[in-house]
């Protein structure tokens, strides 16, 4: 910790001197004043007198980066650096009390969902924004669902994004307008920010370039992870056998190259297929049974329309009206009072070489 109490008030770190008496702020335990060469100062607990307030271990990086996201913020008003908060039980790395207070959170270590979800309930309590920026661990990582999943949120201009504080560069990167590709693929835009006002004002217009496979392609893909018995396509391949499909022979009205929320977990195509075979099950098919069967094929492909900081449920609605509206216009399905009359069924090949012996038929 950067701040410690003192006589009858609080002491920073890089004021302190040796020898003295320092307390926790908030269990007022002893702690003792660390000085290092590699390591800025820093106050830490006797191992054992743990603190009640858990925070991460003191490395140079959480230790730098927590007084350079203060200098950063400081043009909406003073820090206080690790605020106590005794109404939720935390300590929040930096502090803005501002008419919505707004607190900032520098995780360079592990953490799990639970902890994330509990402590950015905490400042929900209390009216309190949170910034969640992510450190050197998080950053190396590829685009991947835990991370969105934990840690992303809607920024104005940014639209869905993740910060990530760059202490070697002093620096902010925004992977801003997350999105996933109909495949599964998770991508985004990346901006570089060296100040609060060009955090506010939002990113310069670009454009991503997204390179989506031939239908030929990911049918190929699809038939390679069965044949390796891919084991996150094992339980969708396993639900279309019961209706006497396989998946690399799905109905070429299906594929797309729509970008959506990062929400579909092994890609919009495959949720579209599952809900697909299902609803030809179906002779009679009602707004909730459509509900349910959407549902259970989102989690069958892995998706999932809620995360810590963000709501996806819109986005999933509207995917689902697109898929009834293609499947309207085919024939299969007929509005009625009660939701959808299904006739008969799309076409489907046998498997990926009657696929591709009809597509070369064809001439495509």
């Amino acid at each position: 910790m950067l701040i410690a109490a003192h006589m009858s008030g609080l002491i920073d770190a890089s004021e302190a001197t040796r020898g003295l008496d320092y307390r926790c702020p908030a269990c007022q335990q002893p702690v003792v004043l660390h000085h290092g060469s590699q390591i800025p100062p820093y106050f830490a607990h006797h191992p054992q007198t743990p603190c009640h307030l858990a925070g991460e271990g003191e490395t140079r990086q959480h230790l730098l980066g927590k007084r350079q996201l203060a200098t950063f913020f400081s043009d909406w008003g003073p820090v206080t650096l690790e605020r106590i908060l005794p109404a939720i039980q935390q300590r929040a790395d930096g502090w803005l009390d501002l008419p919505q207070p707004v607190a900032l959170e520098f995780q360079c270590s592990p953490i799990s969902r639970e902890a994330v979800a509990q402590r950015t309930a905490g400042y929900r309590r209390i009216a309190c924004y949170p910034f969640w920026l992510l450190g050197s661990r998080y950053a190396q990582q590829k685009l991947n669902w835990r991370l969105i999943e934990r840690f992303a949120c809607w920024l104005t201009g940014w639209d869905l994004c993740l910060l990530f504080w760059e202490v070697d560069q002093n620096r902010l990167r925004v992977a801003h307008h997350l999105r996933q590709t109909a495949t599964g693929a998770y991508i985004n835009e990346t901006a570089w920010v060296t100040t609060l006002s060009e955090l506010v004002a939002g990113p310069t217009p670009c454009t991503t370039v997204v390179r989506n496979p031939s239908q030929k392609q990911y049918r190929s893909y699809l038939n390679q992870a069965l044949r390796r018995a891919t084991p996150a396509l094992r339980p969708i391949q396993e639900a279309l056998y019961l209706t006497r499909h396989q998946v690399t022979g799905f109905p070429d009205c299906l594929m797309t190259t729509t970008l959506t929320a990062p929400i579909f977990g092994q890609g919009l195509i495959l949720w579209r297929i599952v809900l697909t075979t299902w609803i030809e099950e179906q002779a009679d098919m009602t707004f909730l049974t459509l509900a349910e069967l959407s549902q259970r094929a989102l989690l069958l492909v892995n998706g999932q329309t809620t995360a810590v900081r963000f709501d996806g449920r819109s986005a999933f609605r509207q995917e689902q009206r697109k898929l009834l509206t293609l499947l309207t216009q085919t024939g299969i399905l007929r509005p009625t009072t009660q939701g959808w009359r299904v006739y008969g069924h799309l076409k489907w090949t046998r498997d990926y070489a009657d696929w591709l012996e009809n597509d070369e038929k064809n001439g495509r």
